[in-house]
Order: C-alpha cells, then structure tokens, then sequence
C-alpha cells in the first residue's frame, strides 16, 4: 500500500478537484490510501467528503503584487503566487515539504501545484504532474506565451522567466536542491498525465506526448428541470465574478428559448431579479450527465471538463472566458467551428452569437462529428490505465 498524496494549489470552483477524485478512488480500490492537500476547503468537502478520503489545506501565497499587466505566460502567472519574493516562496516550500512528511508520501500527484513542484524537487518520492495542458506547459525553452498564436515581446518573456528562475533557485539552494537551469526543469518530474485530447490541449503542436483523456464527474449532482413550454434548452454554467454577468443573464432571460443555469456563489438578489418562467437556477451543481443530454446549447466559460463534456455529446457552445486559460480553450474551440466566443466587454454580442449558434447547423455538425471521433472514449478505462501508471511508477521506487 502506498501512501499518495494529491496536491491542488492554483485554480479555483470543481474542475481540479472533479478530475484528481476519479484516479484517487480507483487507487483506493487498488488498497492504497490516497489523501488530498487542497486549494479549496469548501470545495473538498463538497466533492471529496463523500468518498472518504482526508484532506488538508494546501500551503498558499496569500501576499499581494501590485502594478503587474496580465500575465503574458506561465512566469508572469508563477510571479503572482509568490515567484517573486524567494524569501516567502521559501516558507511555502518548506509548509509543503513538511506537511508531506507528516502525511509520509510515497507519491505525489500535482494538478496546477507548481509551488507543490518547487518543493517536491530532489525529495525521495514519485511525483506526478497532472491536468490539462496549461497546467502542463510544453517543455520548451523559453515556454510559449498563452496567446502563442499572437505577436510577443520576446525580451520580456526572457526577462520574466530569468526573474523567476533566480527565485526559484534561491529557495532550492536554501533547500539543498538541484537548481533549474531553465524554467521549463521545474515542469519535470517522473510522468505527466495528460488530462486532455490532443484536439483540445491549450498549446497547438506540442511534441508528441501521450493524451490519457479528460477527466470529470457527469451523475453528481441535482437532477436537470428544464423550464416548462417551447423552445431550445440552453445549459448556463457560469461564474459569479463574472464582470458582465448581469448583462447575460438579461439576455439569457429575454431570449425565446428555456435557459436552466448554474451559477455558484451568486447573490439570492440576481438569482431573483433573473428568474423566469424560461429561466431556472440551481444553487446546487447540476448532474451533468443529464444536463449535456438534453440541452441544444451549453454556455460556460471555456473549462476543460465542462467543454470535453459538451463536445462528447456533440452539443455547440458560446464560450465567456474570463482569464487566458480559458481564451487558450477558446481559440481551440472557435478554430474547430464548434463555438463562438464572447469577451466581457462584447457582452452585447451575447444574444446574436446565442441566435446564430442556434440557427446555424455547422455549430452543432462540428460538435457531432468531434463526438464521433471520440465515440470509443472510455473514462473509467482511462482512469484505470492513470492508475496503473502510477502503480507502476510506485514498483520501480
């Protein structure tokens, strides 16, 4: 029996922790005793609580930066989190390293945990990086930008990543770690898994790599009760820091079709002004097995597990990113024909794209023909085969 430990820090809402719990219980039902080190408390107790498994506080940058533009790349996200700072980045790593004593890991599986990466660096266990591909950058020197498909200003990409390499590697040498020559080192480790298809990774032309398949709970959750009458089904699955959030829902409201949407940590004020006898909230996340079925249309942000789902089921969608990794997705999905994407400030367009989604038949044929092409995805034997990686990677220590 090994003792694994899966490590969350960077992310927030369901996605991180909806696709470590599958590969955690099929180790648990190997005999190993996974445990989980989370980002997010009210998340693990409404997801992880009710298979059994402990989980702890995840060791987090809680300062603050100032004055910095929107991340370029993975090194100007890594200086929000305490990448610029080694003295406090190094008692993160050391809060990491020792709460991973205490839980006496024999292995560690990371999804979006890069400070968790830092600390693990020249320990004598198995580390595993897990996720999608932007938590798993291509192993390029220097690592591509997030909008890579645009324009960049080389010079401050080598500048941020040096910035960050130098603290990195001043907490590594207080450690008595190997240092990182570049900062595509502190992406390496024993496996990556993929949690992703080549067709949605965020980075376009990665060198070849295994895709093990996303990962995400579709039966958990309330049932799906559409609004009674006519018209299309349109699933909502959006966030309540959403900037034009009221814009949409008003748009979602007006529109002639029957809207049934999610949207966690909104006010009881807008999920009153917005109902209607076409519109339905739940407070509680909806069983998405249900949900994908029966709807015509999804609307989400662009997450990896909402979107894999929706395009297994060949449903179209309008994507509202609200940061670069969920653009990434959407300049994947735009470029396949299966969604159009709206930014904050082009709420406006909301209700033409809704009606030209809805109109246009190649939207949905796109969607269909990608769930064609993955007709012979199987979740439960992808996350079988994540498992038996680990179990093999575990028999080699």
């Amino acid at each position: 029996m090994a003792r694994i430990v899966f490590a969350w820090e960077l992310g927030g809402d369901y996605g991180h922790l909806a696709r470590l719990i599958p590969l955690a219980i099929e180790l648990k039902r190997r005999g190993h005793a996974p445990m989980f080190v989370a980002r997010d408390l009210g998340g693990a107790e409404l997801l992880i609580g009710p298979h059994g498994m402990p989980w702890f506080q995840a060791p987090l940058w809680v300062g603050q930066v100032k004055n910095l533009p929107d991340p370029a790349g993975y090194a100007e996200l890594l200086m929000r989190v305490g990448f610029l700072s080694p003295q406090a980045l190094t008692g993160i790593v050391r809060a990491w390293r020792n709460l991973l004593t205490e839980l006496r890991a024999d292995m560690v599986v990371m999804d979006h945990a890069p400070t968790a990466l830092l600390a693990t660096r020249g320990l004598p266990l198995r580390r595993v990086i897990f996720g999608d591909g932007f938590c798993i950058p291509p192993h390029l020197d220097p690592l591509p930008l997030f909008h890579w498909w645009k324009p960049s200003n080389l010079a401050r990409q080598a500048d941020s990543e040096e910035r960050v390499r130098q603290s990195a590697n001043e907490v590594l040498f207080k450690l008595g770690a190997p240092p990182i020559a570049a900062l595509r080192e502190l992406f390496s480790a024993d496996a990556d898994i993929m949690c992703t298809f080549a067709t949605l990774d965020h980075y376009e032309g990665r060198a070849p790599v295994q895709f093990a398949g996303p990962l995400f709970k579709l039966s958990q959750g309330v049932p799906a009760t559409w609004p009674d009458g006519e018209g299309p089904r349109v699933f909502a699955y959006l966030k309540a820091g959403y900037s034009s959030l009221d814009k949409v829902l008003a748009v979602l409201r007006d529109l002639p079709m029957r809207v049934l949407a999610h949207v966690p940590g909104a006010s009881r004020d807008t999920l009153r002004r917005f109902s209607a006898a076409t519109m339905r909230f739940s407070e509680a996340p909806i069983d998405m097995e249900a949900a994908r079925a029966a709807c015509d249309l999804a609307i989400c942000h662009g997450g990896q597990g909402t979107v894999a789902a929706m395009l297994l089921a060949g449903k179209p969608m309008l994507l509202l990113p609200m940061q670069a990794e969920q653009a990434m997705t959407a300049h994947r999905l735009d470029g396949m024909g299966v969604a159009l994407t709206a930014t904050p400030d082009g709420a406006a367009q909301v209700g033409r794209l809704i009606k030209r989604l809805l109109a246009e038949p190649g939207f949905g044929q796109a969607a269909r023909t990608f769930a064609a092409a993955h007709a012979g995805y199987d979740q439960a034997a992808a996350v079988a085969d994540m498992a038996a990686r680990c179990e093999a990677l575990l028999a080699g220590a």
